[in-house]
């Protein structure tokens, strides 16, 4: 049995008191990393939590905003050859120069490439500038020079196109108008003619019989004055 001396025994004493000074300093240490660990993770949830909060906040966007292919056109750039395109809702409605409807939809997300659902799928490229569209099967559109979709055109309410009577779809309607001039035709195949005065104000003139029409805020309504109402 080994026999310690004063002198070791004073010094073990001592190492005993040192290690245990020693290990409230090392496990106070990690503690403080373990503390630093935990509030890095929680920041880190947080930011990541407060991302995916600000994304389902956010509104949806709507990929199809209004585009350059509305308003009116002229077949071939011919003033005589009026053709429209109209919003309807994602997609569009074209009228061409023979009264043909159809509707459109987008290619792509660029918006400047749609195709015409009752017309073969034709596409339609718009030029950069909005000025013309070139047709897949080699026609194009041209903004009118004048009347068409250029110029005075936009002194005028912009009435051209398919309209359907009380919102039917079954029951068509059209308008072609040169500045302020306008010929219509009614569900019935009836053919009218009339004017607007710039001030969303329509006088039309159906084989002598008289009939007004005011047209609403967003442009697209009509009421007459008949007690009906045509809707694009």
């Amino acid at each position: 049995m080994p026999v310690f001396g004063p002198c070791s025994l004073r010094r073990r004493l001592a190492q005993f008191h040192a290690t245990m000074e020693e290990r409230p300093v090392k496990t106070s240490a990690n503690f403080r990393k373990f503390v630093l660990a935990v509030l890095v993770v929680v920041a880190i949830v947080a930011t990541q939590g407060f991302r995916v909060e600000s994304v389902l906040a956010s509104p949806p966007q709507n990929p199809w905003q209004p585009s350059g292919f509305q308003g009116a056109w002229c077949a071939q750039g011919d003033p005589t050859k009026h053709c429209s395109i109209t919003a309807n809702g994602p997609f569009l409605s074209l009228t061409n120069e023979n009264g043909s409807t159809s509707t459109a939809h987008f290619m792509g997300m660029n918006n400047n490439v749609i195709s015409a659902d009752q017309w073969q799928f034709v596409q339609g490229t718009l030029s950069p500038d909005a000025s013309r569209i070139d047709w897949s099967n080699g026609t194009y559109w041209a903004r009118c020079s004048s009347g068409g979709g250029g110029g005075g055109w936009w002194r005028y309410p912009n009435v051209d196109g398919t309209w359907y009577r009380g919102g039917d779809h079954s029951q068509s309607c059209y308008i072609r108008q040169h500045r302020k001039n306008l010929t219509l035709t009614n569900e019935s195949g009836q053919t009218g003619s009339g004017r607007t005065d710039g001030r969303w104000h329509l006088t039309t003139n159906w084989n002598g019989t008289q009939v007004n029409g005011s047209l609403s805020a967003d442009g697209n309504t009509i009421y007459w004055d008949n007690g009906t109402k045509w809707t694009r």
